[in-house]
């Protein structure tokens, strides 16, 4: 669901009205107590640009934020006309991102860390505190594309841009030898599940007038 550009007359993908509308409709189908699916991880750019990402992002969040049931349309351009693989991978890193905040920051007795403030004391440091070690690795978000080197360091590993970055992520994706995402006994089943619909259901007619 979202708006018509006015002027172009077309979906638009990217627009913070869509936002807005997946936001209400989510809102609406809660009070209902209804499952619901909207859109985010989209955008009206042709290509993976930074229209694209900045689209995505701003959707993707919305969508986390307002707790929808499925969200779909990751990857998709041009008002879903388009799909990019570099776009998918970007916004699964946004997604992460977006997990992170949701997660928020626990304010706890061994979060706050009292005892270890006043271990360390004035002067002190906390970088070699095991306390350190036991929580920066999941208290602190860890990027798998976004670039956070100094310019000598990013020059030195070869200066690639975020595009480039996720294009090589998309190739290492292709290349990689994965198992099956189904074993041969849940394909078998699948089939058979499905062979059972079409024999059930081979000789209704289709009701048109119900597309009327």
């Amino acid at each position: 669901m979202s708006n018509m550009d006015m002027q172009t007359t077309v979906y638009c993908y990217g627009s913070p009205e869509m936002a807005l509308l997946s936001a209400a409709y989510t809102q609406i189908t809660k009070w209902l107590e209804v499952p619901e699916y909207e859109t985010c991880g989209c955008s009206d750019a042709k290509l993976f640009d930074e229209q694209a990402a900045m689209e995505a992002t701003i959707n993707i969040a919305t969508a986390a934020l307002v707790g929808g049931n499925m969200i779909h349309d990751v990857g998709y351009l041009e008002q879903g006309l388009t799909s990019s693989m570099e776009m998918m991978v970007a916004s699964d890193e946004i997604i992460d991102r977006v997990k992170r905040i949701l997660r928020g920051i626990p304010v706890t007795d061994e979060t706050r860390a009292l005892d270890v403030m006043d271990e360390v004391g004035p002067g002190g440091h906390y970088l070699d505190h095991d306390h350190t070690y036991q929580r920066f690795k999941t208290e602190i978000w860890r990027p798998t594309l976004t670039d956070r080197l100094n310019w000598e360091n990013w020059e030195n590993a070869g200066s690639k841009t975020y595009r480039q970055r996720c294009n090589e992520r998309v190739i290492e994706i292709l290349e990689a030898e994965t198992e099956p995402l189904m074993d041969e006994a849940m394909t078998k089943e699948l089939r058979r599940i499905c062979e059972l619909a079409d024999e059930r259901h081979k000789d209704e007619e289709l009701d048109l007038q119900m597309f009327v």
